[in-house]
């Protein structure tokens, strides 16, 4: 039986670790594709599945079209943005996340129209910026850090 409304994690990356965590301790069922098997276990054997996530028969094996959300978190900008086009490829109605390791990334990633941006590097220099200058570090202007510019 299909898996839906399910998070797909793409990547083992800190931020991919630190989110699969999240999520899992938050009780989601999140499936994690690699390219290769992890020297450790930090995933759990039965959340990974092995192969490249721009495939679309890859994305089909974790379900993508039923999930919630393909997060696309590998170490690679480019990666992160095929991974989002083959994921619209299937017509689904999962949300999508880049992350966007590298600024000067920024604007061809959000070319793809992602429906939400992480850039660690940037929020993390925006937000030390607000939290040094006085301001308001609130709810609000955070989540605007993580919105793609470009999607409609």
């Amino acid at each position: 039986m299909p898996l839906k409304d399910h998070y797909i994690i793409v990547g083992d990356t800190p931020l991919a670790r630190n989110s699969y965590r999240q999520l899992k301790d938050r009780g989601q069922i999140v499936r994690v594709i690699l390219l290769r098997q992890p020297d450790d276990t930090y995933f759990h054997a039965e959340d990974v599945i092995i192969g490249d996530a721009s495939d679309t028969d890859i994305l089909n094996r974790a379900d993508a079209q039923g999930a919630a959300a393909v997060l696309a978190l590998r170490a690679d900008d480019s990666e992160n943005a095929f991974i989002i086009l083959a994921t619209r490829e299937l017509q689904g109605s999962a949300k999508t996340v880049a992350a966007v390791n590298d600024s000067k990334n920024l604007k061809r990633v959000q070319r793809v129209q992602p429906d939400m941006i992480i850039a660690p590097q940037v929020i993390g220099g925006e937000v030390l910026a607000m939290a040094l200058n006085g301001e308001e570090l609130s709810s609000d202007a955070i989540l605007k850090m993580f919105q793609s510019n470009n999607r409609h």
